[in-house]
């Protein structure tokens, strides 16, 4: 990645970046709340998975959803990972949540 890329000087490159972010922040805002209504069970038995979605003709956004054990109670962690537009210094947004066997959420 060229150096011009990962700071922009101009100010509507700047803006764009942001733009791109916020689209991608939605989106993953958007699939995480799709998974959250799922079931304990539904996520759990679901493996890995990648979900790509089209902005238009010549853009599309990959999102790949994990889940995974972290506590002996049987929580699991979700996290949904976000890329496909260009972004200010590269950082992409991720989604993360926490469900319970009894099925509440945590965040």
């Amino acid at each position: 990645m060229k150096l011009i890329e990962l700071f922009p000087f101009r100010k509507q490159d700047r803006e764009k970046l942001r733009e791109n972010y916020q689209i991608l922040w939605q989106e993953a805002e958007k699939i995480g709340k799709e998974y959250e209504q799922k079931s304990y069970t539904e996520i759990l038995s679901s493996s890995a998975k990648t979900v790509i979605i089209n902005l238009s003709e010549e853009q599309q956004i990959s999102c790949s959803i994990d889940a995974y054990h972290v506590e002996k109670n049987g929580t699991i962690a979700v996290c949904i990972d976000v890329d496909g537009l260009p972004t200010l210094l590269g950082i992409k947004p991720s989604y993360h949540f926490y469900k319970r066997p009894d099925g509440s959420i945590d965040y």
